[in-house]
């Protein structure tokens, strides 16, 4: 990992276009994206994780999320 690119909780909200407020509620509740926690308060996200997360929630119809949500 010692060539990824780290994010800071802002630097990924703003790259979701999110709210930071928003990106630290699904990391209590799990629903986000994967992070690297390196102390109490010290969080980061990996870039390329953050990105193929935020591709593998793309759907073509709301019928689509539906079945997902489901399983």
């Amino acid at each position: 990992m010692s060539a990824e690119i780290l994010l800071t909780v802002e630097e990924a909200a703003a790259r979701l276009k999110i709210s930071k407020h928003t990106l630290n509620r699904w990391r209590v509740t799990g629903d986000g994206p994967p992070f690297v926690k390196y102390g109490p308060r010290l969080v980061r996200y990996v870039e390329s994780v953050l990105d193929r997360w935020a591709q593998q929630r793309l759907h073509g119809s709301t019928g689509e999320y539906a079945k997902e949500r489901a399983s």
